[in-house]
């Protein structure tokens, strides 16, 4: 599943390092739209790297699954071109769904040049003689259901091949099957990647490079795709370049954020409430530089708390629910869950259609206050006050924490200390992460009064299966120059157990892959489909007897 885990998991990875602004300066990144390099899943078996990402490709459930995902996205080729198509253009799904399986197989190369909308795309991959043959008559059959032109015969470099033509740009599609490759073009008139990969064909044998140790390489100018993916233009996200090997039994993930102007970000102490952090832990991060993502939301820029957070400290326990907790350092707590008793309930009320409960802002002492979330199936979420000697925090939760307090070694905490140029740590167990994960993603549809996802999908079963083979993940990113942010990841998959747990949601959405959101089916009136072992979460409150007001809701 190199592909699987070579491009859809690194979203969060992405959105962990875009919060600062891309306006002005000179661009840092000078490489293509869109590049992607993976290797034959065949390739992986070789040596001893990656060990338990192979024995994951192995299973059948990860067939299963790249069936599904190759299936989601020939059902997506017809919404992502229709505006270049003729109105009466049929979905062909059917024809372009065999070549997906062998993209997400075989050793495949895709690069993307100039911009959307007017972009030279090229095409290479590693093909027998058989599926060869199988991807020129269905694209063939594909270019006339979608009136692009009648085939003709092409020779170039001794190799054969067949174009199409049409008026509308982009108005030229060539395929060419050179040795064992197959190589194909798209773009305006005259292409100019696919002669450069024809030559080194001739020459070589294969029309690019290998890949050395990497199975994956993948270079994307976000903000040039935005054109292709509106939804990009809701964060300022930078291009990355990115890469996967292998290292030992795990995989090594690097991705290099590249800026287009000098990164506002200095670096502060970390502030981390070391009296609420205990075991048994299973997940722990850390990151910096949050303030300005914060202010992009209205809610929190227009609720008076200032200076905004700029930090945060997030854990989760091992246990059965998903109880995960965070801390963000403010100047005065107290005065801070103020701010937030009208700041969240308007947050959520603007991004949930449909939220279950109501929200309760108590107090009964001048230090003290705290904003629930009340009448939710089972959770407590909250956010109160919190002293760490002279620290002050915002603390939340979805469950009360417990009520006794085994603190954690300080070498993890030594992990972080004093190191001037991390901006984000995340160390966790996946496999727990991943339970966790899934937990969240059910318990959010339920709060906005919808069924959580199916546990009954390809993608579902496969997180079932591989989540016993998953162990320890750890991430850095890190400042390695005025421009420029490095994320390192030393993992089994490549990804972390949350990141799993939304590919398979995002997987999932009707609007894959254009979209991401929860299903959108709502749950009839006094019922919940949470599992049944779950009902206990919200047993042995440790919820203090206060009088609470209720947060009237915003007019919508």
């Amino acid at each position: 599943m190199k592909t699987v885990f070579g491009i859809l998991g690194l979203a969060a990875a992405v959105l962990t390092a875009g919060c600062f602004d891309q306006t002005g300066g000179a661009r840092s990144y000078k490489g293509p739209l869109f590049r992607y390099h993976s290797a034959n899943r065949g390739q992986l078996a070789p040596g001893t790297n990656a060990v338990v990402l192979k024995e994951i490709a192995a299973l059948p459930a990860t067939a299963d699954l790249r069936g599904h995902l190759a299936q989601k996205l020939a059902a997506a080729t017809l919404p992502f071109w229709r505006a270049d198509l003729a109105a009466d253009a049929a979905d062909q799904s059917a024809l372009l769904r065999p070549l997906l399986d062998d993209f997400l197989s075989a050793e495949a190369f895709m690069e993307v040049r100039g911009a959307a909308g007017s972009a030279d795309t090229a095409l290479a991959i590693e093909l027998s003689d058989a599926r060869a043959q199988l991807w020129s008559d269905n694209l063939k059959k594909v270019a006339g259901a979608w009136k692009l032109g009648a085939p003709r015969d092409l020779n170039a470099e001794g190799f054969k091949g067949w174009e199409a033509k049409r008026a509308q740009a982009p108005n030229t599609f060539q395929f060419y099957r050179a040795g064992k490759w197959v190589v194909l073009g798209l773009g305006h008139e005259r292409l100019a990647q696919v002669p450069a990969l024809l030559a080194e064909a001739k020459k070589s044998g294969r029309p690019l490079p290998g890949l050395s140790d990497r199975f994956l390489d993948l270079a994307a100018d976000l903000p040039g795709l935005r054109g292709w993916f509106p939804a990009l233009a809701k964060w300022p996200l930078p291009p990355i370049v990115a890469s996967m090997s292998g290292r030992g039994e795990t995989v090594r993930s690097e991705v290099r954020f590249q800026y287009s102007a000098k990164i506002p970000w200095r670096p502060e102490p970390w502030k981390i409430a070391t009296n609420l952090v205990g075991e048994p832990l299973t997940s722990f991060t850390l990151g910096q530089g949050i303030a300005p993502l914060l202010g992009q939301v209205k809610e929190l820029a227009a609720s008076g708390l200032k200076p905004l957070p700029n930090q945060f400290c997030a854990w989760g326990i091992n246990h059965e629910q998903c109880r995960m907790y965070f801390t963000v350092p403010v100047a005065s707590a107290p005065n801070a869950v103020k701010h937030m008793s009208t700041a969240i309930p308007k947050l959520l009320y603007s991004t949930l259609p449909s939220p279950l409960g109501s929200f309760l802002y108590s107090t009964n002492k001048a230090d003290e206050a705290e904003l629930l979330w009340a009448g939710v199936p089972y959770l407590i979420p909250m956010v109160r006050p919190h002293k760490n000697g002279r620290d002050e925090y915002l603390f939340g939760s979805l469950f009360p924490p417990e009520p006794k307090h085994t603190p954690v070694p300080d070498e993890l905490f030594a992990q972080v200390r004093g190191r001037t140029n991390l901006i984000y740590y995340d160390w966790e167990i996946s496999e727990h992460r991943l339970t966790h994960g899934r937990q969240f993603f059910q318990l959010a549809g339920i709060l906005n009064g919808r069924a959580p996802p199916s546990t009954n999908t390809p993608s579902q079963r496969w997180l079932s299966a591989i989540g016993p083979r998953l162990g320890n993940s750890a991430t850095e990113i890190t400042q390695t120059g005025p421009q420029e942010l490095a994320l390192v990841r030393r993992s089994h998959v490549g990804f972390t157990g949350f990141e799993l747990a939304a590919f398979s949601v995002w997987l999932e959405s009707p609007g894959f892959p254009f979209n991401f959101q929860l299903p959108v089916t709502k749950l009839r009136p006094g019922t919940n489909s949470v599992p049944a072992r779950s009902g206990a979460a919200a047993k042995g409150s440790n919820m203090p007897a206060r009088a609470a007001s209720p947060v009237t809701p915003p007019k919508r």
